[in-house]
């Protein structure tokens, strides 16, 4: 397994985190609560299209934010730190291609250290950032699992989730934890947001934790049995 983050290595101050299970970006009506959420955030509002060389998830919110008087622009490399409140958008694509890319990776493990910093992490950015990733699962196919970025303690992530008996949690087993470890089912239109990112007992009972959001339009699904 890569790099894994260690209790206490972040805790001088971690961006506001949010997971995402898609859906967002696709129409003005595909998830209206979730736009003007997007819409609503104060500072700047950037996106970026990490795990895709195809933008148009990117341009496509973008012009639906343009809609309702939102400015939103389109980047390239993430924000490595902020002096001001900055509200970045992760799009989705493929967790594995992503993290192929080290210089990616590096950038995102960066990002998520930037206190002024709102990430949302659609799809499978979202996925990259569990401990166990998978390729794109928007289809509901077989799908590949590699070692994800760990940002997440001991969970992982499947986004597009087929409620919280989707056969594809077992895939995202790591046989290193006891029962495959902790997953979280996120189905499109369900979102939430990351409690205790960084924390010393993240990934241990009490530490990180998630949190539904109130634009969520669908229910997360988590296997720790709470």
């Amino acid at each position: 397994m890569g790099q894994v983050w260690r209790s206490g290595e972040y805790d001088q101050g971690m961006a506001t985190l949010y997971l995402s299970g898609g859906g967002l970006g696709r129409s003005a009506h595909a998830w209206p609560e979730a736009l003007q959420w997007l819409a609503a955030q104060p500072g700047t509002l950037l996106l970026a299209s990490i795990a895709s060389d195809d933008d148009r998830q990117a341009r496509t919110l973008q012009q639906l934010l343009a809609n309702v008087g939102r400015e939103a622009t389109l980047i390239s490399h993430l924000p490595q730190d902020s002096a001001e409140p900055t509200t970045l958008f992760l799009c989705g694509g493929d967790a594995t291609r992503l993290l192929g890319q080290p210089e990616r990776v590096r950038e995102l493990r960066s990002a998520l250290t930037a206190p002024n910093l709102t990430i949302v992490a659609d799809s499978a950015s979202a996925m990259a950032l569990g401990r166990r990733a998978a390729s794109c699962t928007c289809g509901g196919h077989a799908i590949r699992v590699t070692s994800g970025i760990g940002a997440l303690g001991s969970w992982s992530v499947l986004a597009h989730a087929i409620g919280g008996n989707d056969e594809r949690l077992a895939d995202l087993a790591d046989a290193a934890l006891p029962n495959g470890g902790p997953r979280l089912a996120l189905p499109v239109g369900a979102a939430v947001e990351v409690l205790g990112l960084g924390s010393r007992t993240s990934g241990e009972p009490g530490g990180l934790d998630f949190r539904s959001t109130s634009w969520s339009q669908a229910s997360a699904h988590r296997s720790d049995a709470r």
